[in-house]
C-alpha cells in the first residue's frame, strides 16, 4: 500500500504557539545530550522530528514531558512555564506521549487495555462509549475483543496510541510510530496521524522513515549532536546538502 501525501491539513490559527522550547539543555555527567536547543510548535502542527541515532531526540521527548529535568532552559506550554511541573500534571495540561516501544498489558484485550488507560480521565458511567469512540478514531474496533498477545506489533502500537488519546491530549508526542513496520501497517499508520492531526490534534513525531516522514510532515526540525541542525520544508530538508551528508545519505537522497 503506498502512502498518499497528507490531504487537507489543518491550518494553524494565527500561528498560536502551542509549545516552545527556550535553550534547552541537559547533561548527563559529562555528555551534553541536548545543547541549547529551542524550537517553536504551532496549534494544529504536524512537525517531524529527525537526526542520527544520538542526536538527541527521544531526550527531547523525555525532557517535554518532565521524564527528565533540564540543566538548563525552558519548557512552554501554551504560554505557561511548565519546566519544573510534573508528567502527570503536564498529562492533565494536555501533553500525551507514545514511546517507541508499545507499552500494553499483553495478556488484557484491547478493551481492557484501554479502559486502565481511560479510567482516570472518564466517568465510569461514561466509559464503555468512551473506548468505543477511541477505538473508532483510531479505526481499531476490530480489536477491541483480541487478547494483545495475538496481536502484530503495528496492531499493538495502534492500540497504545489509543490508549494515550484517552487523556485528550492537544500535543502528542509520538517516537518512532512505524519503526518495524511494513508498508501496509505504515500506510494505516500514517492515515491514523493526519486523522488525528486533522480532529484538531498538534502532533510531534520522531521517525527514521524517510518515506513516512515525507509524506505526512508540514515541517522538519534536524537535529545533529544534540542541537537543532536545520529547519524547514521536507523539501528544504532534502535538498539542504549539510542534511544529506550528516543524516539523509546520498542514496536516500537520490532515491527520494
Amino acid at each position: 500500500m503506498e502512502l498518499q501525501p497528507t490531504q487537507n491539513k489543518q491550518v494553524t490559527s494565527n500561528h498560536e504557539k502551542i509549545l516552545e522550547l527556550k535553550n534547552l539543555t541537559i547533561d548527563f555527567g559529562g555528555l551534553r545530550a541536548v545543547n541549547n536547543v529551542n524550537l517553536t510548535v504551532n496549534r494544529g502542527e504536524l512537525r517531524g522530528l529527525i537526526g542520527p541515532n544520538g542526536a538527541g531526540k527521544s531526550t527531547i521527548f523525555k525532557l517535554i514531558m518532565g521524564i527528565h529535568s533540564p540543566t538548563a532552559g525552558q519548557v512552554i506550554l501554551k504560554e505557561n512555564d511548565i519546566t519544573k511541573t510534573s508528567t502527570w500534571q503536564r498529562a492533565r495540561l494536555g501533553i500525551g506521549i507514545k514511546m517507541q516501544i508499545p507499552g500494553v498489558f499483553g495478556e488484557l484485550t484491547g478493551y481492557e487495555n484501554i479502559r486502565i488507560a481511560a479510567q482516570n480521565y472518564v466517568v465510569p458511567n461514561e466509559i464503555d462509549e468512551e473506548i468505543n469512540r477511541l477505538a473508532k478514531l483510531v479505526g481499531i474496533e476490530h480489536l477491541l475483543e483480541h487478547e494483545v498477545n495475538n496481536l502484530s506489533h503495528g496492531q499493538q502500537q495502534w492500540l497504545e496510541i489509543a490508549m494515550t488519546l484517552s487523556s485528550k491530549p492537544e500535543l502528542l508526542l509520538l517516537d518512532e510510530p512505524v519503526a518495524g513496520m511494513g508498508p501496509e501497517e505504515t500506510a494505516f499508520t500514517a492515515e491514523i496521524v493526519q486523522r488525528l492531526n486533522k480532529n484538531g490534534v498538534s502532533i510531534i513525531f520522531i521517525d527514521h522513515d524517510m518515506e513516512f516522514v515525507r509524506k505526512i510532515s508540514e515541517r522538519v526540525t534536524v537535529l545533529h549532536q544534540g542541537a537543532t541542525f536545520a529547519e524547514g520544508s521536507i523539501a528544504e530538508i532534502e535538498s539542504n546538502q549539510e542534511v544529506i551528508e550528516i543524516y539523509l545519505g546520498s542514496d536516500v537522497y537520490e532515491g527520494a
